[in-house]
């Protein structure tokens, strides 16, 4: 992965930092990413020792980037690194401040999923949709952000779905979705498990009580102006 992003950004004429940040695995990547920084100064790693899931590692990926557009993606090329590109144009040329890889638009797809899977993940989106309308994939992993939405605001990053947690609680005006074609890994074992099915609901109910009760932000009310708009 960390190959083919270099190589897409490099023909993109991209100057790019990738930051690998790593659960305290136990597969080597701690080493493997090393050994590649020996020939990339443009490289950096980090290795978590608390708080251990994907959205904590995302959070602390983005806090630490030097970038202010920061580009999350999975290693496991269920999500297409060619189009970093894409995402970029968005962000940097075109000033949105989110861009979200999508697998419910036109042109998106899942590969490889069982039927049990899918239902859960578009039942997700379609629970998503209720808090953020305008938004019909606000879980997809593969997303990009302008840091500068994040200024003064308090995530509570848990589970998977990180960019629902930023759409929720940051202050973005303009956001894109993409179409991508997400592809299962071929090996490994998938982390869904029933925990992140409740991480999720207990992330909702967090965003709703965030918009609502607590008034410290009006992400909810902004998604659906935008959505009834158009």
């Amino acid at each position: 992965m960390i190959q083919a992003i270099e190589t897409v950004c490099r023909q993109a004429h991209i100057h790019e930092e990738i930051v690998v940040v790593d659960d305290s695995s136990a597969d080597r990547t701690v080493d493997v990413v090393k050994d590649i920084q020996n020939s990339m100064d443009n490289l950096s790693l980090i290795v978590r020792t608390r708080n251990p899931g994907l959205s904590p590692s995302l959070y602390e990926g983005i806090q630490n980037a030097k970038a202010p557009l920061v580009q999350c993606i999975d290693c496991d090329f269920s999500h297409p690194p060619e189009k970093i590109p894409v995402f970029y144009q968005h962000l940097h040329n075109q000033g949105y401040d989110m861009v979200i890889g999508s697998r419910y638009i036109d042109g998106g797809e899942v590969r490889n999923w069982s039927f049990y899977r899918e239902l859960l993940s578009f039942g997700a989106a379609l629970l998503g949709r209720v808090l953020i309308p305008n938004v019909k994939d606000s879980g997809s992993g593969f997303f990009a952000v302008n840091t500068r939405i994040l200024d003064g605001v308090t995530l509570t990053p848990r589970g998977f779905r990180m960019g629902f947690e930023i759409l929720g609680k940051s202050n973005w005006t303009r956001v894109k979705e993409i179409s991508i074609v997400f592809k299962d890994r071929e090996s490994g074992e998938s982390k869904l498990r029933w925990r992140i099915v409740l991480q999720y609901l207990i992330q909702w109910v967090s965003i709703l009580e965030y918009n609502l009760i607590k008034k410290e932000c009006n992400s909810i009310a902004r998604a659906w102006k935008h959505f009834l708009r158009n």
